[in-house]
């Protein structure tokens, strides 16, 4: 697709791009492993995967720097290579949100029990991990069709949407439990899992962010 527009310093963007959703997936997949040891009350290993998110997080940022450099030195119709950029910078909120979401839950540790109580009532906060990590997944997919197959990149981007609205669903009825069984819990650590699961979405609302720039590239590259 947009390899035909590009000029020889440009044709490693999609690779560049590619491996920059690769380390943004990474760092939200890792998002399993802490909700994982939170269940657990390891909080060595909360901190320890915190950190790997991060790590995954600085790495996800030079390359997106790197996508940058490129894009400085190529030639390209301007509306596109904004949406290179815009589409570089959706994906990197998600790493930042994902490291975001993983110091809220690392920065303390909840008084014994409390993170039992949290996962008895909120039953749902596994499911609302797992479906994140989804539809980053998705994304991806949809990244790598970009300069294969327009019609279905379009058609995942579209599917990235209506999952983030399920989660958004999802997520609301973790907030409510957490709010109806608010008794249970410290006033820190209400706002620190309250915050986490707020953390949690805004990756979602990211990804469909970048679904969103996706699709208007496809559009704009077809004319």
């Amino acid at each position: 697709m947009w390899r035909r527009l590009a000029s020889l310093p440009l044709r490693g963007t999609g690779e560049k791009l590619r491996e920059h959703q690769s380390l943004v997936l990474q760092s939200v997949e890792h998002l399993a492993e802490l909700v994982s040891a939170c269940r657990r009350e390891d909080w060595a290993a909360v901190r320890s995967t915190a950190e790997r998110i991060a790590a995954l997080e600085r790495s996800a940022d030079e390359v997106k720097r790197g996508i940058e450099m490129n894009l400085y030195r190529g030639t390209l119709f301007v509306g596109l290579k904004e949406d290179f950029l815009r589409l570089s910078e959706a994906l990197d909120l998600i790493s930042d949100k994902a490291k975001d979401a993983s110091r809220v839950i690392s920065s303390r540790e909840p008084r014994q029990g409390e993170m039992q109580a949290f996962f008895q009532n909120c039953p749902d906060v596994e499911r609302l991990v797992s479906g994140t990590i989804e539809i980053v997944k998705e994304l991806e997919v949809a990244i790598k069709l970009l300069d294969k197959d327009s019609r279905e990149a379009i058609a995942v981007a579209h599917r990235v949407e209506k999952a983030e609205e399920r989660l958004d669903e999802i997520k609301l009825s973790i907030l409510m439990e957490l709010t109806r069984h608010e008794d249970e819990f410290s006033t820190l650590t209400y706002l620190q899992l309250r915050d986490f699961i707020l953390m949690v979405d805004t990756i979602a609302d990211s990804a469909e962010n970048a679904s969103d720039v996706l699709t208007a590239m496809v559009v704009k590259a077809t004319f």
